[in-house]
């Protein structure tokens, strides 16, 4: 026990990632987790602080398995936004996926780690971007295999004292943990969850701090960046690059078990069912039907962006909460409840009756029940069913 020296954490990110560590973030497709690779692995090359936390500035090898085009759009989009040339960066990129599972390409990749430290100094970081891609022939599902992959990945953080940064995808059937053998989970010193909310809101959350507190959880959106060059065409090319938000926690599903935008659809067209039923009385006795137009309209006047309405509508069907016919919904039941999310000026906006449309739905039909459209045969302008 005497010859254990006890030493203060020395950071890769402050708070975040240990130096000489072996770190993952995962998340699904799409979340943003290679904008957050590249944004770290930039910020540690130039010692840009990575949104408000300090860097060890250093020698950074990105170890790409996909998209180089792609990726250098990327490092275009980050010189951009943080007004940082990265020419004399010590950056250095992989031209191709590497097969760390198998043990003489994982001494290929160390090797030329080594020549870059030879040169440049020892590396700081060393991104594998992603586990999948730079896996090889082994089965991520296979103790043995990723046994392998962890014994590679160790094997240049100990020669260099660097720390290694996986980036992963989630695991098929259970989002909250990332994809493979849990041997991986068991390996690593800190581990992290990117999630993109319907609003786009991504959030990195620690699932794992080995020898250190959870550090705050932290809030991003993906932003659009104008690269300065056209395409054969003439549009603007452009990439991405994450910006700091405030975090808030992420919105609790609502009364049927959905994210906020599923539940303020259902509550929006059970309040609309019950002003046509409340109209006049005459809907059809199966339950009222609502015009798809009017549902989306009366949505979008509770603060659902308008882009979002038609994937809010096909997942609700596609799980049987609505019922869509043409262009009639109808729902399952769903009581209307006060809806407290913000309209445009940020002001709570209550679901509340449109007096409007009630009035418009009354007038559609006659006195006798039927629509004048078709005589009580089923229409979209009436709403009924045929």
């Amino acid at each position: 026990m005497r010859e254990l020296e006890v030493k203060p954490p020395r950071w890769c990110v402050r708070g975040l990632i240990e130096a000489d560590s072996l770190a993952m973030v995962f998340a699904d497709p799409g979340a943003g987790k290679s904008f957050l690779s590249i944004d770290v692995a930039c910020c540690v090359a130039t010692g840009t602080e990575f949104h408000g936390l300090r860097v060890e500035r250093g020698p950074v090898v990105y170890i790409a398995g996909e998209g180089r085009n792609g990726l250098a759009r990327r490092l275009r989009a980050w010189e951009i936004r943080n007004q940082t040339d990265l020419a004399d960066a010590p950056l250095y990129v992989s031209t191709g996926p590497a097969a760390l599972s198998h043990a003489s390409q994982a001494l290929e990749v160390a090797t030329a780690v080594d020549e870059i430290a030879a040169e440049h100094g020892p590396p700081a970081l060393v991104v594998v971007d992603t586990v999948a891609r730079n896996f090889g022939p082994g089965d991520e599902n296979s103790t043995q295999d990723m046994g392998s992959f962890i014994a590679a990945a160790d094997m240049i953080r100990t020669k260099h004292q660097a720390t290694v940064l996986l980036v992963h995808h989630t695991g098929h059937a259970d989002k909250s943990r990332a994809r493979g053998a849990m041997a991986l989970h068991g390996a690593l010193d800190a581990e992290y969850r990117l999630d993109k909310d319907e609003t786009g809101v991504v959030r990195l959350e620690a699932t794992k701090m080995k020898d250190a507190a959870d550090p705050e959880p932290m809030a991003f959106r993906i932003r659009t960046v104008e690269l300065g060059i056209e395409d054969d065409e003439g549009q603007p090319v452009t990439s991405a690059i994450l910006d700091s938000t405030s975090y808030e926690p992420p919105p609790k599903p609502g009364n049927v078990g959905r994210g906020k935008w599923q539940t303020v659809a259902l509550e929006v067209l059970a309040q609309l069912e019950g002003e046509y039923r409340d109209a006049d009385g005459l809907m059809p006795t199966s339950g009222p039907r609502v015009n798809v137009d009017d549902w989306r309209a009366a949505c979008v006047d509770h603060g659902m962006p308008r882009q979002r309405f038609y994937e809010i509508k096909r997942t609700l069907d596609e799980h049987g909460l609505v019922s869509i016919r043409g262009n009639i919904v109808s729902g399952s039941g769903v009581r209307p409840v006060s809806i407290d999310t913000p309209d445009r000026t940020g002001q709570p906006n209550p679901v509340k009756p449109d007096a409007n449309r009630t009035a418009n739905r009354t007038a559609n039909r006659t006195q006798t029940g039927q629509c004048p459209k078709c005589a009580g045969e089923g229409c979209t302008w009436c709403g009924g069913e045929s």
